[in-house]
């Protein structure tokens, strides 16, 4: 009653100021000036009125978000797929209609598939673009009642599953005036590190997880991931021995029969050890580890040959890169080795010692390593576009790809969110392009996407300036990393096209036409309608304009010219070239290059593939391999492509997409496998709900999922793996078989940013696992499934995997995984630690036998607490016998962190 009363008693005081100034100036003014005055008087006090009333909603109302159903058998208006929501509104003091600017003010907010359908009530909903969603009150809302909730209810076409999909930092308006609503914004847990969500409510019924009614995907509970771990742990009294062991596995490795090296002494480099480049990044790593160089230390040859060391050759596709990588590390207690035909072998070598140390051991064993790596290509690619990452992380993470050997950086600069590198000449693209911001016409900034808010300083948008971006260039390089720029076109192109429409109005308004169109990327004439994956209806540029050719060439000149300037050479460029769905239908300067371009365009089912060729092409007269990503890439006629393109191999193999990635190969194309269910990090760890991560592909990419990861065979995961439904597949690999002759380029580990809102979230996300594909990539393990280039049809029922090595593939890969776990564990996991890097600690798992509590863990190592119900936190140490208790949780600690706890009961 105080706060209703409080808000009528303010509005009562505006009305008499204003009515009481107007009559204290009427005797000595003229009737005109006495009207613009009071106009301007009562246009202020109308602000003001507005400004206190949006302060209010942003600061004390409480919105509550709510999945009440993540799919329903039928959906309103007969959408084939679709889930339910509820919001509630309330506010703890009453807000007449009046003081809400009588009724004209919204509240934005991010839902990543379209609202369709809202139930009757106060409010309605509209899809503005994008993600980016508007609640308008209906005449029917009167104001808010001090305490009323107020419920809208509401249908989204396709689905979410997952906390993290349900998108934080709403915000009111009122006008061209907004402010976040402070009810939205997450929150940072103490304990685990991890962001929290009070304006979601809990998950806590089966219709909040599951996507389909014939959805089988396994809860992720204590007990769930009990049994994932017991199945996976060694057996009592079998712990590995991993003193010669290190990430990524060698090619070969034999003990020596020498003592130990001593680290405590130090090392000293030859007066014969050669300089190279990487060598100082490696002593650096080296030092930061604790072994050091010291005047009496341990003498450490460097040698590099003009052949290369005597290592057993392997199948590869690029037998030349892979040798060139080769090297030969011999450790013994009176001197370290290392002979190499290159000085990035030299580098992997020095990274090999280092991989060899533990920080709880003063020393090595004596040992002999002959090592090459699988794949010529051993990526990372790191999106950010979408929600932009600091240049911390960047070079946080480099120094930690290039420890396992990882010798490629894929960076995503531009996509439909975000542009996020200075080109010289085009500052609109980082002036408009790099931020978001509450201006619905766009002049000054992007609309708001993915959560992102409305803040002048955010964290999720930035750029990289040319300056900082060469830094990058040349830390790379000098850990033997190549960095792929990728400037994502013609689709995902949202914020170049607006960024070069804000620079088209600058110019027009100053009567420079020809200026404002030199690199316009739109065609105001073309009226197609469209919607792009992401649900964009203007994120594709033209592509028959001349004017976006000159953009394109403009930036990749700008591009390599950094590159020049910095001493690192733009090897390959990628262009995106994907998802264009119904661009260009009623373009007249596409229907004109139809008609006039006929012949050329003979061959083509999309302008897309016209745009992909004419732009590899471009790139190939640069110097520059073009890649781009399968589906794209699929569009082209392949006799009109350059003689080097790369590919990104994307397509489920449980839609089999192997098919592709063969016929892509094929065609002698370097073929990077960059397969969404193992390779896309941007996925839940674990199926929980809490888990972030997108669900689209799959609902769970653990560690050992990509540890296990058979890359040169992928038709073959139909036996082993299953659908984003948990539902078994068939790969058919009878008519699509590589030839004999191909293999694949490489293996790339992806990290897309929709999800992720912060460095601290994307390290959460990259590590362990990143650390689990550089095993992959470097090293074909014995267990792997050999392909078969006759061709096979693989499913559950085929045993293919199984009856390898005798029946035992099962075991032998068991056993690996242990090594790799325990390796992990007690030498990579301590030095990420050191590092400062946020990587996951995996949950425990909690069972009860026979009345007994007991707890295991994924890695080995690993520090256990418990709570029973609601009681105090204890450290486990071993199985014991429990009383009355209804609920249990488990959770890791490490250091000063956590994890998320686990529970014992399915709790959905």
């Amino acid at each position: 009653m105080k706060g209703r009363m409080k808000g009528k008693i303010k509005w009562q005081r505006i009305r008499t100021a204003l009515v009481s100034g107007i009559m204290a100036v009427l005797p000595a003014m003229p009737a005109l000036s006495i009207l613009a005055s009071s106009s301007v008087q009562a246009a202020d006090t109308v602000q003001e009125a507005n400004h206190v009333a949006l302060n209010q909603l942003a600061d004390k109302l409480q919105l509550s978000y709510q999945l009440t159903a993540s799919y329903l058998e039928t959906c309103p208006a007969k959408e084939a797929q679709c889930y339910r929501s509820a919001i509630e509104l309330t506010l703890p003091t009453q807000l007449s209609n009046e003081e809400l600017n009588h009724g004209d003010w919204q509240i934005y907010f991010s839902q990543l598939s379209p609202v369709y359908f809202v139930d009757a009530g106060d409010f309605n909903i509209e899809h503005i673009n994008g993600d980016l969603h508007k609640i308008v009150p209906k005449a029917s809302f009167k104001g808010f009642v001090a305490n009323q909730v107020y419920r809208i209810e509401f249908y989204s076409q396709g689905s979410q599953i997952t906390r993290s999909e349900f998108m934080p930092n709403f915000f009111v308006a009122m006008g061209d005036k907004a402010q976040p609503i402070k009810s939205t914004q997450t929150q940072r847990n103490k304990e685990t590190g991890l962001p929290e969500q009070a304006y979601l409510a809990p998950f806590n019924v089966d219709k909040q997880f599951l996507l389909a009614k014939n959805d089988a995907t396994p809860f992720a509970d204590g007990q769930y991931l009990a049994e994932q771990y017991q199945a996976l742990a060694a057996d009592a009294g079998k712990t590995p021995d991993i003193s010669g062991k290190l990430i990524p596995t060698p090619l070969h490795s034999q003990s020596l029969d020498s003592a130990p090296l001593s680290l405590a002494k130090g090392y000293r480099i030859t007066a014969a050890a050669v300089d190279f480049k990487g060598r100082q990044a490696a002593f650096d790593y080296l030092d930061s580890l604790g072994f050091s160089a010291k005047d009496k230390g341990t003498p450490l040859l460097l040698q590099l040959d003009a052949q290369d060391p005597n290592v057993a050759n392997t199948e590869a596709r690029d037998s030349e890169i892979k040798n060139r990588e080769a090297y030969r590390l011999t450790i013994t207690a009176e001197q370290i080795s290392i002979r190499a035909g290159s000085e990035a072998g030299l580098f992997y070598g020095l990274q090999s010692l280092a991989g060899l140390i533990s920080l709880s051991d003063e020393q090595l064993v004596a040992i002999d390593i002959q090592d090459q790596p699988r794949y010529a290509f051993r990526g990372l690619h790191i999106d950010l576009a979408r929600n932009f990452h600091s240049l911390d992380f960047i070079k946080r993470i480099i120094p930690q790809l290039a420890a396992y050997k990882i010798n490629k950086l894929h960076l995503h600069l531009a996509d439909d969110e975000g542009w996020r590198l200075a080109i010289p000449g085009l500052p609109e693209l980082t002036d408009v392009g790099a931020k978001r911001c509450f201006d619905l016409t766009e002049q000054s900034c992007l609309l708001p996407q993915l959560g992102s808010g409305i803040a002048d300083v955010n964290p999720v948008d930035g750029y990289l300036t040319v300056a900082q971006y060469q830094a990058i260039l040349q830390l790379a390089d000098a850990h033997h990393i190549e960095v792929i720029p990728s400037l994502d076109m013609p689709g995902h192109s949202r914020a170049a096209i607006k960024s070069m429409e804000a620079r088209y109005r600058h110019y027009l308004a100053k009567g420079e036409k020809a200026k404002a169109e030199e690199f316009l990327l739109t065609e105001f004439a073309d009226k197609t309608q469209y919607s792009s994956i992401q649900y964009y209806h203007d994120n594709t540029l033209n592509v028959c304009l001349p004017s976006t050719y000159h953009f394109i060439d403009t930036v990749i000149d700008e591009v390599k010219k950094m590159h020049q300037a910095a001493g690192v050479p733009l090897v390959h460029y990628h262009i995106g070239a994907d998802e264009t769905a119904g661009a260009w239908v009623e373009s007249p300067a596409c229907i004109a290059m139809k008609q006039q371009k006929a012949d050329k365009l003979a061959g083509l089912h999309s302008l897309n593939g016209y745009f992909i060729e004419r732009v590899a092409n471009i790139l190939a007269d640069k110097g520059i391999i073009a890649a781009g990503w399968n589906d794209g890439m699929g569009e082209v006629r392949p006799e009109k492509m350059p003689a080097q393109v790369q590919s990104n191999a994307w397509s489920l193999i449980s839609d089999n997409g192997h098919q592709i990635a063969h016929k892509q190969a094929n065609l002698g194309w370097k073929v990077v496998i960059s397969t969404p269910e193992v390779t896309y990090f941007d996925f839940p760890y674990a199926s929980h709900p809490d888990e972030r991560g997108n669900h689209w592909a799959a609902r769970a990419i653990d560690s050992f999922k990509v540890f296990s990861f058979m890359p040169d065979n992928l038709p073959a995961h139909a036996e082993r793996w299953r659908n984003s439904l948990n539902q078994p597949f068939i790969a058919d690999d009878s008519q699509s078989q590589l030839k004999p002759e191909q293999g694949f380029y490489g293996l790339q580990g992806h990290l897309w940013s929709e999800m992720v809102q912060s460095d601290e979230q994307a390290e959460y996300m990259l590590f362990p696992r990143m650390i689990a594909l550089a095993e992959r990539a470097w090293h074909r393990a014995p267990w792997e499934l050999a392909y078969d280039y006759q061709g096979k049809i693989y499913s559950q029922q085929t045993q293919h995997f199984a009856s390898q090595l005798n029946g035992q593939a099962e075991q032998v890969l068991k056993q690996d995984w242990q090594t790799f776990a325990a390796v992990y564990a007690n030498k990579v996991r301590p030095k990420l630690a050191k590092a400062g890097v946020f990587y996951r600690i995996a949950p425990p798992g909690i069972r009860v036998e026979n009345q007994h509590l007991v707890l295991n863990s994924l890695y080995p190592n690993t520090e256990l607490e418990y709570q029973l119900d609601s009681g105090s936190w204890q450290t486990y140490r071993q199985a014991f016998k429990l009383n009355d208790v209804k609920h249990i949780r488990a959770r890791v600690k490490d250091g000063a962190r956590y994890s998320r706890p686990s529970t014992w009961k399915k709790t959905l």
